[in-house]
């Protein structure tokens, strides 16, 4: 569904009595949060979500009272259950300061660790009157199928296109001809292990300065090592749908070598290059490599060893 649609769907159940307590919106977490804000300022504002009132401000830079929002806190990268007590449930179980309606986002919501799901999910099967919980990930199938099944799915479109510079920076790193063999997944791994330090150092330098531009909000150093972290998360995510699509590209080929299917076109004699030396199977299976590398580094595992671990059987099946 495309967020504008999204957004005119939960307007039309806001307006006819008719929304549900409970949203999972899966995406990108970026695309995910500004939608969550626009669903925000749709139940907050007298004028429906016009925008540019003051309650859309606030409910925008995460200000509204009876709004709370909630993100993977310290180096583990998890929703505690301490969070969910004391940030979410205890806050909704109150009445609402401005009268009328209560709202949770929890952003991140695959981070939540298995006492903060358990917790949170006997909140879902009994909700307080008249609160929203938008739960947003860009990992729906690392939720508890409880927590999953008592909730209205929306699905927002995800965009694979990486942009610059680490669009550039990763092709660099996947085109090289030197990468064939066992040494060749190490220096692939290495490479894209340097590239997502670049992302890492990035995501924490935009968040302190941004940080430091919002004045009014006292930002502890928890919120802001989470705040980066989800930043990195996402960048780290774009990057490895990118090579992902490379290996994809690389199937694409071996399959029915139609170019014009390929997300990286201005590489195809590179792409053709491995295709000739894989098998339909062995494409397949690189691509998969990917996917399975992506889940193990939700998991927090160390990324150096996840990455030349995972890399070097994807350019085996290349």
């Amino acid at each position: 569904m495309q967020p504008h649609a999204a957004i005119d769907f939960i307007a039309q159940a806001f307006k006819n009595g008719r929304m549900a307590h409970a949203y999972l919106v899966a995406g990108e977490l970026g695309v995910c949060k500004d939608f969550a804000a626009r669903a925000l300022q749709i139940i907050f504002c007298e004028k429906a979500g016009c925008g540019g009132c003051n309650t859309c401000r606030l409910v925008r830079e995460r200000l509204w009272a009876d709004a709370v929002w909630v993100l993977p806190e310290k180096k583990s990268r998890v929703i505690s259950v301490e969070q969910m007590r004391e940030q979410v449930l205890a806050r909704v179980s109150q009445t609402s300061l401005a009268g009328g309606w209560k709202a949770a986002v929890i952003a991140g919501a695959d981070r939540l660790n298995e006492s903060a799901a358990n917790v949170f999910l006997k909140t879902l099967e009994e909700p307080p009157p008249e609160t929203l919980f938008l739960l947003l990930t860009d990992s729906p199938q690392s939720l508890l199928p409880t927590i999953v099944s008592r909730c209205q799915r929306i699905d927002l479109p995800l965009s694979r296109r990486l942009g610059e510079p680490w669009r550039a920076k990763l092709l660099d790193v996947l085109a090289r001809e030197t990468m064939d063999g066992p040494l060749g997944g190490m220096a692939a791994g290495a490479g894209i292990c340097e590239l997502l330090k670049e992302a890492k150092i990035l995501a924490e330098k935009e968040v302190n300065e941004e940080g430091g531009a919002r004045a009014k909000v006292e930002l502890d150093d928890n919120t802001l090592d989470a705040l980066a972290g989800a930043r990195y998360r996402e960048t780290r995510a774009q990057i490895l749908a990118g090579a992902q699509d490379w290996y994809r590209d690389i199937l694409v080929l071996q399959t029915c070598g139609d170019t014009g299917l390929l997300a990286y076109p201005e590489h195809a004699a590179a792409l053709a290059a491995s295709a000739k030396k894989s098998t339909r199977a062995r494409a397949i299976a690189s691509v998969e490599g990917v996917e399975s590398m992506h889940r193990q580094l939700e998991r927090s595992l160390p990324e150096e060893g996840v990455l030349a671990y995972w890399m070097d059987r994807v350019r085996s099946g290349v």
